[in-house]
């Protein structure tokens, strides 16, 4: 049985359980709102600021981590954009008018090539701007596009994900991934999987077809999951992703970005955490061999920087722990521990954490690999790799949650951070447990 076979095969059990009639009715309201939104409030002549309670209940729309949103809300995808990031992306394509005529051209058109073009003359207008509103991943004009006209483009906004379902169908590309632009990625990506589900004989509804690749059944086979029971529980096994690697080919396209600047971004998130867990109240330590370049970036009170860690492990185990990226300690315990990574292959901080775990089994230290949103997919699916499911103890996947470099940046602007608990930051990771198909 071929692919498509395989995946007709599974659409008379979708459908029957996802309403798509009803769910198409509401997301054209839905678009109907969001058009409304960009059409009297974006593109309004004056210069007014749009409100936040006005923009937040678009946001609710875009973005299913928006606040306000619960379980059952209807939002386009995880866009992996913070509230305040949104808030402030609206106004600027309000008051800078080019730039948000520039998107009101990606939306407005239809034609494959065109809307490619109008998307990369975005992207080079944005350029240098850190405004999300052009990221590497395109998830803000994957997300915009879908809000927009549900019924014609994919709520699937991550691209890596498209390209799986590409390679899974066995259908070949018009142009080489690695040289393609980025409008070009997203506006034919679009077409190519829409045109493939005609094929599957589903309705063509964008907004069905990726609730139909979202499932779980069917997401299993285009990710080539399984699940394998080990002692510690079960564990889903995935055939890795195509490299992530749309931020080094953004930085060639655009000029804008290099290797040394993720790196000193990376040092800058070091020197973030770091000033944000003083504010808490906490002790910090950070390798010897990242303290002249972090410190540039921040500057410690007298006692703030640890120069030994207060620890009882064997040398072994301190050897490790002094590698990892930023402590937070509380007298002579260690409470958070953090990896910042900026290397596409996430692996290096990952194992760090799980040398930790299998160190010390009983350990009770709260795990975070900080990377780019451009790399969240890659870190919530290594950490559930089964290898590290079969550390004694718990799973690394049990203990260790991802946070974006933009949730750092998020909690770091939180008012009266010096009276607040570390707990917060319960409020910004990601389990990898957690994750949900979109609908």
């Amino acid at each position: 049985m071929n692919q498509v076979s395989e995946l007709r095969g599974q659409v008379p059990a979708f459908l029957a359980k996802y309403d798509a009639t009803t769910m198409d009715s509401v997301w054209l309201d839905q678009s109907s709102r969001f058009r409304s939104f960009w059409i009297d409030r974006i593109m309004a002549p004056d210069t007014e600021p749009i409100s936040a309670s006005d923009c937040d209940q678009i946001i609710r729309i875009l973005d299913r981590n928006a606040k306000g949103n619960s379980a059952g809300s209807q939002a386009v995808a995880r866009a992996m954009i913070p509230q305040g990031a949104w808030r402030r992306m609206f106004n600027e394509l309000h008051a800078h008018k080019e730039l948000g005529a520039a998107v009101d051209r990606v939306l407005s058109e239809d034609d494959t090539q065109r809307k490619a073009a109008a998307i990369d003359e975005l992207y080079r207008l944005n350029a240098g701007q850190k405004n999300h509103l052009t990221g590497p991943s395109g998830n803000a004009i994957g997300a915009l596009l879908a809000a927009w006209s549900p019924a014609k483009n994919l709520s699937m906004i991550s691209l890596n994900d498209r390209r799986l379902v590409i390679d899974y169908l066995g259908m070949d590309l018009p142009f080489d991934w690695n040289e393609a632009s980025i409008g070009n990625r997203i506006a034919s990506t679009n077409g190519i999987i829409l045109w493939a589900a005609m094929q599957l004989d589903l309705p063509s509804s964008a907004r069905t077809v990726t609730a139909f690749f979202y499932s779980s059944t069917v997401k299993g086979l285009w990710r080539s999951e399984h699940t394998v029971n080990l002692p510690g529980g079960s564990v889903n096994v995935s055939v890795p992703a195509p490299p992530d690697d749309d931020a080094e080919v953004m930085a060639m396209a655009i000029g804008d970005s290099s290797v040394a600047e993720e790196i000193r971004e990376s040092m800058q998130i070091q020197a973030l955490l770091a000033h944000i867990g003083t504010q808490m109240g906490f002790s910090i330590w950070l390798p010897r061999s990242d303290r002249s370049r972090v410190l540039k970036a921040w500057t410690p009170g007298p006692g703030e920087l640890l120069n030994a860690l207060p620890l009882g492990y064997d040398s072994t185990t301190t050897a490790t722990i002094e590698q990892i990226d930023v402590l937070w300690l509380r007298r002579r315990s260690i409470v958070r521990a953090f990896e910042v990574e900026h290397t596409t292959s996430v692996y290096s901080g990952l194992l760090r954490m799980a040398d930790l775990v299998a160190l010390q089994p009983n350990i009770n230290v709260k795990l975070h690999i900080v990377a780019g949103v451009e790399r969240r997919e890659k870190v919530l699916r290594e950490i559930q790799r089964p290898v590290f499911s079969l550390l004694e103890g718990r799973a690394l996947r049990e203990m260790c949650t991802y946070l974006s470099y933009d949730r750092v940046r998020e909690i770091g602007e939180l008012k009266y951070l010096e009276h607040l608990s570390d707990a917060v930051i319960g409020e910004y990771e990601e389990w990898a447990d957690s994750e949900r198909e979109q609908s």
